[in-house]
């Protein structure tokens, strides 16, 4: 689990509502094309869409989500049938913090095409962050369901269940990733939370201490080890872990509020390490 930037709705809003016909030259009508040429007409079709698609996607990783945001729209029009478009500015939205705005997109994707791995993946990643668990875990295990081998996806899923408060099932999701990548000891940071989250406190410090020591000098997993070990009431042992990068004061300080989540629920405290807002 890692920390997630809080959205920028506002200015995105301000982005997509702005127009860049300018970008669009030499891309509008099917002049030239012979008439009563089917075959022709959808070449043109298809050829003018994916020039759209090609320069939206150079727009938005050029830093312009606003003339990104145009294209797609422009390429939507185009193909109103096509998930393609509707998943590009779903993703423009999402790069921008526009969680709202992105979750839309991929809703109207996966209507489109209900068996599209992208629309059913990048949904399931805007859901968890808008903490709204369950009907992001529905979406993981639809994305699961069309590739079952991708371990991201079941790392997602168990997330979503950690925040549904459903800490079983979301151990289970991040054991089968774990089965998929052994070496990935992100995966075990996150086994270890979970663990902790569900109760199972001993465990949860055992499997932080050996992570910890496999990964070495990675901070992000110490303070998750010293989150865990104040919940265990271990809280001298939390401070020592927390002095390895932290001044005393602010090492007392990171203990405190540690302390505060105590009485929290599982998916409280999820939804805290995550950064998210409360759920919906």
């Amino acid at each position: 689990m890692t920390n997630i930037r809080a959205p920028r709705r506002r200015a995105f809003a301000a982005a997509v509502a702005m127009t860049l016909a300018s970008a669009l030259t030499g891309l509008g009508g099917c002049a030239g094309v012979p008439q009563g040429s089917e075959r022709n007409l959808a070449a043109d079709h298809d050829g003018q869409l994916a020039q759209l698609l090609r320069i939206a996607e150079r727009t938005r990783a050029g830093g312009d989500p606003a003339a990104a945001a145009s294209l797609y729209e422009r390429a939507h029009a185009l193909a109103p049938a096509d998930p393609a478009p509707l998943i590009g500015l779903a993703e423009t939205a999402a790069a921008a913090g526009a969680w709202d705005q992105a979750a839309d997109g991929y809703r109207r994707a996966v209507s489109l095409e209900p068996r599209s791995l992208a629309a059913h993946r990048g949904f399931a990643g805007v859901l968890v962050r808008l903490n709204r668990p369950e009907l992001a875990a529905n979406h993981y295990r639809s994305a699961i369901a069309l590739d079952p081998a991708d371990f991201r996806l079941h790392n997602g899923l168990g997330i979503a269940l950690d925040l549904a408060g459903n800490h079983a099932d979301a151990q289970q999701s991040y054991i089968d990733a774990i089965e998929r990548v052994p070496d990935n000891l992100s995966l075990r940071n996150n086994l270890g939370l979970s663990l902790a989250l569900g109760g199972e406190l001993a465990e949860a410090v055992s499997l932080l201490r050996e992570t910890a020591a496999i990964l070495g000098d990675t901070r992000r997993i110490r303070q998750n080890l010293a989150l865990v070990l104040t919940l265990a009431g271990q809280e001298d042992q939390a401070v020592g872990v927390l002095r390895r990068d932290l001044s005393e004061q602010d090492a007392f300080a990171n203990l405190d509020y540690f302390a505060s989540l105590r009485g929290a629920s599982g998916s409280e405290i999820a939804a805290t390490v995550l950064g998210l807002p409360a759920a919906m």
